[in-house]
């Protein structure tokens, strides 16, 4: 599967974007986000915490919420490949 994840910040409000992780657990670890975040190219990355293994915000270190989704296949899409199967 493939979550979408955006991080934003607590305290200030800065939006920090979104991303794409596919992975198999329904929560993204702390790699697959640097990772993630890190494959965008972009100038400004949140601050990664090594002692409590988080994500924080580069403008004033404030913690930062995460707000998944799942991303799922078009059902017009699945519905083509099922009836190619059959």
């Amino acid at each position: 599967m493939i979550l979408r994840v955006e991080l934003h910040c607590y305290f200030c409000g800065h939006d920090m974007g979104e991303v794409s992780i596919p992975t198999r657990t329904p929560r993204p670890t702390t790699r697959q986000l640097h990772a993630a975040f890190a494959a965008t190219g972009r100038s400004e990355q949140p601050v990664w915490d090594r002692e409590a293994d988080r994500p924080l915000c580069p403008r004033c270190r404030g913690q930062l919420a995460l707000a998944l989704e799942i991303v799922r296949r078009p059902a017009r899409v699945a519905a083509r490949q099922v009836g190619a199967r059959g």
